[in-house]
Order: C-alpha cells, then structure tokens, then sequence
C-alpha cells in the first residue's frame, strides 16, 4: 500500500491559522474589556451610593430644621417678640385723673 503525498487541498492553509489567531485575540480582548467594564461600573457605583447618602442625610439635617423652625413655641415667641398676640399677663389700665 502506497501512502500519497498530501495535496495543496488537504493543507491547513496559512490564512486559516492567521484568521483563528485574530478571532481568538478578539476573544481576549472582549473578555478583558467586559471585566474591565464591570470593574467600572462598581467603581461608579459606590460613588453614587456615597452621593445619595450624603443627600439623604442633608434631606434629613433639613427636616430636623424645618420641624424646628416652625413649631408652635417658636412661632408663638416670634410673635410676642413682634406682639401680635395677646400678653400672658394682664393688662394695666391706667387712668387718666
């Protein structure tokens, strides 16, 4: 039996070999670039979970000095202080002799 040289056409041609080396470059590099993607969105994510923390507890700071600000004990003293209301105290009618 007689073994026969292998054709041109049974070959692995070189441009099968270049073509698998990009797609498995390609590959990597997609690879890579979807961790390196996801690195970044956690990077931006605490940053944003840092903000809004940060604005919820201005919210909050802002709250404490609303309900501060407009209870009735001090809405009552600014308006002694401008006497727009009736003293505790009785009055002292002075006449006239």
């Amino acid at each position: 039996m007689k073994y026969r040289k292998p054709t041109q056409s049974s070959k692995f041609h070189p441009f099968a070999y270049f073509a698998l080396a990009i797609y498995i470059c390609i590959f990597f590099l997609s690879a890579w670039f979807s961790s390196y993607q996801n690195k970044v969105a956690l990077q931006m994510r605490e940053g944003f979970e840092q903000r809004r923390d940060q604005l919820h507890n201005e919210i909050n700071r802002l709250k404490i000095q609303e309900t501060r600000l407009t209870s009735i004990k001090r809405i009552h003293e600014i308006a002694k202080d401008l006497q727009m209301v009736q003293p505790s105290d009785p009055a002292h009618v002075l006449q006239a002799d």
